[in-house]
């Protein structure tokens, strides 16, 4: 990028996004999250917060993204990834950002860390076992408890989300999937930012740093996941994974993305990851993986298999399954809860 083309573009965020300039110029700040012209956030030395009073004109907002497109010899496409000395900006316009248009800029460190940094910050220090995550993951007791439902289902479902654990959701249609992927959002920590992909926006989210994304304009589910990436997502959710897009997830919540919701039609928790194989494999990149190593990282990114059924009046999950390994080719699960089962009979499943 040429010095005049650098002063334009400092210019152009001057006078479309003048409100961001003391985020911009916070050496503190890492990030600024523009989940609409009116809903901003900012990470600053590692906290999200909502900036207050800080609204953008949605105008200004769009030729902004206009300018930086032409600045980076980019087409205007409903998805920008554009860069500038010094920053990486992701945006997205109306209608694929389902309440307007969306930016992200993300600002790289101007100070080097050296080791001694890492180490007078505390980053080098051994800590408990009890502060790692692993080992909250573990709640025996409660897993032991789901099998008289009621109460542990709903103390499980805070749990998987408060623990960040990844969770995949099947069903059938009007199995009430959207319904209970409303509620598991409802049970995220306020501070996480969530990210939610669909093919028509159906889920109701509450959360108060949230972007939703609706195909559209020829802008697909598998584009968005992989876009979703640029724009600091703690949990992505979509709606419902019908293909290929099914591999780009997978490998987003394998590196750094956990405690996400993966959706998808399946006939019962038993054979839901073999359909969710179904999907990874329509995938050029999920073809070219061995069965046993697809698997493997099945097994590894989702530990637990939700079904949902109608059952008369009553929707909702009638089936959880817990992944325990993938080995020698086989899954080996154990059936933690069913509407239809009694205690003994999941005690041998």
């Amino acid at each position: 990028m040429s010095r005049l083309t650098y002063e334009y573009a400092i210019e152009v965020l001057n006078d479309y996004l003048g409100p961001l300039q003391p985020m911009l110029a916070d050496p503190d700040v890492q990030e600024i999250m523009i989940n609409r012209a009116d809903a901003i956030f900012v990470e600053r030395n590692g906290k999200v917060t909502y900036v207050p009073g800080c609204d953008l004109d949605p105008d200004a907002l769009d030729r902004a993204i206009t300018i930086l497109a032409n600045i980076n010899a980019k087409e205007q496409t409903p998805l920008l990834d554009a860069r500038l000395p010094g920053l990486r900006i992701a945006a997205a316009r109306h209608p694929v950002a389902v309440h307007g248009d969306m930016m992200s800029i993300r600002k790289h460190t101007r100070r080097r860390i050296g080791l001694a940094d890492y180490e007078r910050s505390g980053a080098f220090d051994v800590l408990p076992d009890t502060k790692s995550p692993a080992a909250r993951r573990h709640n025996t007791a409660l897993l032991g408890r789901l099998a008289s439902g009621g109460a542990a289902l709903r103390e499980f479902f805070e749990w998987v989300m408060r623990e960040r654990i990844n969770v995949a959701f099947s069903g059938g249609t009007s199995s009430g999937k959207t319904t209970m992927l409303n509620a598991m959002i409802d049970a995220m920590p306020q501070e996480d930012r969530v990210i939610t992909i669909e093919d028509t926006a159906e889920l109701q989210v509450h959360a108060p740093n949230y972007v939703a994304f609706e195909t559209n304009l020829g802008i697909t589910i598998r584009d968005l996941v992989r876009f979703s990436l640029r724009v600091r997502p703690d949990r992505i959710i979509v709606g419902e994974v019908r293909g290929a897009e099914a591999f780009d997830l997978m490998e987003a919540l394998n590196t750094g993305h956990p405690g996400s919701i993966v959706s998808f039609h399946a006939d019962s928790s038993d054979t839901a990851p073999a359909r969710l194989e179904s999907l990874i494999r329509m995938s050029d990149e999920g073809r070219l993986l061995s069965i046993d190593d697809l698997r493997q990282k099945i097994a590894s990114t989702f530990r637990f298999f939700v079904h949902a059924e109608r059952q008369g009046a009553v929707r909702g999950p009638v089936e959880i399954r817990e992944v325990l390994r993938a080995a020698d080719g086989r899954y080996q699960t154990r059936c933690l809860f069913s509407r239809f089962a009694s205690h003994e009979e999941l005690a041998h499943a």
